[in-house]
């Protein structure tokens, strides 16, 4: 964000005041005036422009213009003119009417792009994508107050500092989230549960609920399926770009994208077949079993059906025997048979047939219910570990890729190549980052999936100790979750430790140049180790390596200044947002000899700056700033206020 021309109206000090930042050779503008002239109010009316102040109320009270409230002149505005990348934005934040009865007053904020324009919360949001307001504080310096982070009680300040430029929001907003869940949701559920039991249409509505997610987690997945088909198109014209600077690599990214695409779909598959797996798991503990039963089955009916055979040519000979009793053997021809004694006949129980019919038809049935069960080939740890192998190539061909992109040079000179290489990278990265949520989503889906399948048998019952234990199984889940985003903080936190060390020590050993500040210090440092509570409190290292005892013999204002401005600007680095710095109070508390050397660290910032000076400020920064200085205004009073005059 570079900024262009900024305009006040009726805001504090300045009844109607404007200074252009565009068309000057320097990239440091001063604002030059007495104390109490209105620096730090044009500061403060920047920051209101971009973010608001603190309220209806603060807007009456503390912003608007003394004269103009007399008047009756009930307009009060910031308008900022600023260029970020390519395009151009003028900012609009405004009040055209104050309530003077309750002492308030509402402010309009309208956001004009090259393209289009934004108003209210849309407006604000897109500020907040070009410079986030939590950010603010790395690039709208007092050098007063940014003291405050030497203090001895101010480790967790710097610790949160750092934790704002690594972007931890997402990772503190669902820490935040979790804890809400289970205060808000499942511990109260679990004491609700513990009184009485849970009602049949509160499962009924946790089913539906679990649909209307499924439904969503399927919407969200397809919209991120699409912006990743959209992003591997823009993928694909990318490298096609690139492709002259090395074809024979973008070929091989090709090729590992392709691969993690394909085993992307195969774990997909193989994540069916463990649920299926886990589902058919009984029949394969069972197989044998079932097996042995399904012979025995068979074995008895081959029994049966013998006994039954058995039955049946009884019950013919006793027929031929009734036949042969009328007077002629059916089998030998003799007539007028007057003994049956040749003949052994048994006799015919009907019922015992008709038992063991109904008895093989069953035996039968059991038998082509065993025939009809599909025995699975393999158990869910054989699926497991398929899915752990394509897990594991994946991550290889991730780090190839990423390897041979840090191979086609480091940064090229060409700047189109260097754009292209980031678009490449930050392709992929969404990509990956899309792709994994999709995964995840799947697995959410997969489980809600079962859940409703638990809660749909069993949405009859009235078991409260199952509900109880679902529900203290989920909130130890949050728990464990909170806890492993916390770890995943300090981690990310202690990796940056030294590399964020090492910055702000270049800043120090450019800024602290006086004759008592290069024999007594040879640097900074964090207290203790990184682990510890207070392992971010910042220390200065006298010059035979011993820390100085900052809690017994508190550094001097100057010392301490230099100290946070080292961490400030080191810190900056990784914000990866950039911006115009608007610094107020820049060496008051400075020598002479720190105040040029300061001086000189701001005259080689890539960032343009804008300083708050007083004159004697402005003279101690030295010739390297006076080199560098584009606009140049100073503050004159205007009757009771200020306007902004420039210096030619």
């Amino acid at each position: 964000m570079k900024l262009l021309s900024i305009e006040v109206v009726n805001f504090r000090p300045y009844r109607e005041s404007q200074i252009d930042l565009t068309d000057r050779d320097g990239s440091i503008h001063i604002i030059e005036g007495d104390q109490g002239g209105g620096k730090t109010s044009l500061h403060t009316a920047i920051q209101w422009g971009l973010y608001g102040g603190a309220g209806p109320k603060s807007n009456y009270t503390k912003h608007w213009n003394e004269r103009a409230k007399q008047a009756g002149e009930e307009e009060m505005s910031v308008k900022i003119k600023f260029k970020e990348g390519s395009r151009n934005y003028t900012l609009i934040r405004e009040i055209g009417r104050f309530n003077q009865n309750q002492q308030r007053a509402h402010e309009d904020l309208t956001l004009i792009g090259d393209t289009e324009t934004y108003s209210g919360e849309d407006a604000q949001d897109q500020i907040e994508e070009i410079l986030p307001e939590e950010l603010k504080r790395f690039f709208f310096l007092d050098g007063e107050r940014i003291q405050e982070l030497i203090a001895e009680d101010a480790g967790q300040k710097v610790k949160r500092e750092i934790e704002t430029v690594l972007k931890h929001r997402t990772i503190i907003n669902s820490q935040k989230d979790l804890g809400d869940l289970l205060e808000d949701r499942l511990i109260p559920r679990r004491n609700r549960i513990e009184e009485e039991a849970k009602e049949r249409d509160e499962i009924l509505d946790e089913i539906s609920n679990l649909r209307e997610d499924i439904r969503q987690l399927r919407q969200r997945n397809k919209e991120d399926r699409d912006e990743i088909q959209n992003n591997k198109t823009a993928l694909k014209k990318n490298r096609k770009e690139l492709e002259s600077v090395n074809k024979e690599a973008i070929d091989r990214i090709n090729e590992l994208e392709s691969d993690t695409t394909s085993l992307q779909t195969d774990k997909v598959k193989e994540l069916s077949k463990l649920n299926t797996s886990w589902k058919k798991l009984r029949y394969q503990i069972l197989s044998e079993d079932l097996k042995q039963i399904k012979q025995e089955i068979i074995e008895e009916i081959e029994e049966y059906e013998g006994r039954l055979s058995d039955i049946e040519r009884d019950e013919i000979i006793n027929d031929l025997a009734e036949e042969a009793k009328q007077g002629k053997c059916p089998i030998c021809g003799t007539e007028e048979i007057e003994s049956l004694e040749e003949h052994s006949v048994r006799d015919h129980d009907k019922k015992q047939s008709e038992k063991l019919t109904e008895k093989l038809v069953e035996l039968r049935e059991m038998r082509d219910r065993l025939d009809s069960v599909n025995f699975p080939q393999n158990y869910p740890v054989d699926h497991q570990t398929e899915i752990d192998r394509i897990n594991e190539e994946i991550k290889d061909n991730q780090t190839e890729r990423k390897d041979l992109l840090g191979d086609l040079g480091g940064v090229p000179d060409d700047s189109e190549q260097d754009t292209l290489e980031n678009n490449i990278n930050d392709l992929e990265d969404s990509i990956d980052s899309l792709q994994e949520e999709i995964d995840n989503r799947e697995e959410t889906i997969r489980e809600k999936e079962q859940e409703i399948k638990k809660l749909e048998s069993k949405r009859e019952e009235n078991a409260s100790n199952q509900e109880l234990d679902k529900v203290n199984s989920k909130i130890d889940a949050g728990e464990t979750a909170i806890e492993k985003l916390k770890t995943i903080r300090n981690i990310h936190v202690r990796d940056k430790r030294e590399k964020i060390k090492s910055e702000m020590n270049q800043v120090f050993e450019q800024v602290a140049q006086s004759d008592f500040m290069d024999q007594r210090y040879q640097g900074l440092d964090f207290r203790g180790d990184p682990s510890d509570e207070d392992s971010y409190v910042l220390q200065l290292i006298e010059s035979d390596g011993e820390t100085k005892d900052m809690a017994n013999h508190e550094p001097s204002a100057g010392e301490s200044q230099l100290t946070a401005l080292s961490f400030i600007f080191g810190l900056n680095k990784y914000a990866r947002y950039s911006s115009t710095i608007v610094f107020d109070t820049v060496a008051g508390r400075l020598d002479l000899t720190n105040s040029q050397a300061q001086g000189e660290f701001f005259s080689n910032l890539e960032d343009p700056l804008l300083l708050l000076v007083t004159d004697s400020e402005l003279r101690d920064l030295g010739d390297a700033v006076n080199e560098e200085i584009g606009a140049h205004y100073r503050i004159k009073p205007d009757g009771k206020d200020s306007k902004l005059e420039r210096v030619k």
